[in-house]
């Protein structure tokens, strides 16, 4: 067996000797006399600072989980003000487009019905549509028109979405059902007339369904309403719907031939429908004349 160096010495009689002892007094193994273990002061030493080393292992075991920690949480910081800024970003793409078009076309052919004398046009009809949306607000509140009959114009003659009603005496009761012109003439429902109360007596002011021919003899309304085909009872015009824009022209305001009528159509968050007609110089007396 290999001699181990010796790592201690008895200071009364001089011997050296190796010990493993970890106890704070031991035996001279020469004189049998109790001496102070100067290798129990080194094991501390030693044990102390291998337990510095793992002190300090756990310190930066801390400290790398605290970068990790606020790191992940600057991550996600960055990448929620990333994802909100593309969000923010398609809105406003979505608005300006929305704000640059209008979700209201015209659909199909737009007709002037002259007066029975064949001299001038008292209404217009323009048949319409919802474009790229589900549905657009047709309310009294929701819309503007813009109505120009020659050197005659009218800051907002909108009259609302038309309503089923009945005559009642020189005036007209409204039902709450809106007027549905499937598979009837213009003549049937284009002479409206405003209904100042409802079927149970309630005062209201909506425009209600008559005949050309007694809206004609009792004076037409100079206004716009709308007549939607197919509503499901609302003051919209949805996307499976049409619509015919009644424009109605008292007498005063009739257009005789060759006038320019123009029609700005503004809904809400969205651009103007602009539609420009002119009077044909020669028409049929009593008649519905297409128009371009």
């Amino acid at each position: 067996m290999k001699r181990q160096k010796p790592n201690i010495k008895c200071g009364k009689c001089g011997y050296y000797w190796h010990t493993k002892s970890k106890l704070r007094m031991v035996t001279c193994p020469s004189c049998n006399q109790k001496i102070r273990n100067t290798q129990q002061r080194q094991y501390l030493i030693e044990n102390f600072a291998y337990q510095k080393r793992g002190i300090i292992g756990l310190e930066a075991a801390i400290v790398l989980i605290a970068f990790v920690i606020i790191a992940a949480a600057f991550s996600f910081m960055v990448v929620n003000q990333g994802l909100y800024a593309t969000e923010r970003g398609k809105t406003i793409i979505q608005e300006g487009l929305k704000q640059a078009s209008t979700p209201l076309t015209i659909d199909g052919t737009a007709f002037m019905r002259t007066t029975p004398d064949g001299t001038k046009v008292d209404l217009i009809v323009i048949p319409v549509k919802a474009f790229g949306v589900k549905y657009v607000p047709a309310g009294r509140n929701q819309t503007v028109v813009v109505l120009r009959v020659g050197e005659r114009a009218w800051a907002n003659a909108y009259l609302g979405v038309l309503y089923v009603g009945y005559p009642n005496g020189a005036s007209y009761n409204a039902t709450s059902l809106t007027y549905d012109p499937t598979g009837k003439e213009f003549d049937d429902f284009v002479g409206f007339q405003l209904a100042n109360q409802t079927m149970t007596g309630q005062p209201c002011s909506v425009y209600v369904n008559e005949t050309y021919s007694n809206g004609h003899s009792k004076g037409l309304v100079t206004g716009v309403v709308l007549a939607i085909v197919n509503s499901n009872g609302d003051e919209a015009l949805d996307t499976g719907e049409k619509g015919f824009l009644l424009v109605g022209l008292a007498p005063d305001a009739a257009a005789s031939a060759r006038t320019q009528i123009n029609i700005e159509i503004r809904l809400e968050t969205s651009a103007t429908l602009s539609i420009e007609l002119t009077v044909p110089a020669s028409m049929p007396a009593n008649n519905y004349v297409p128009v371009a």
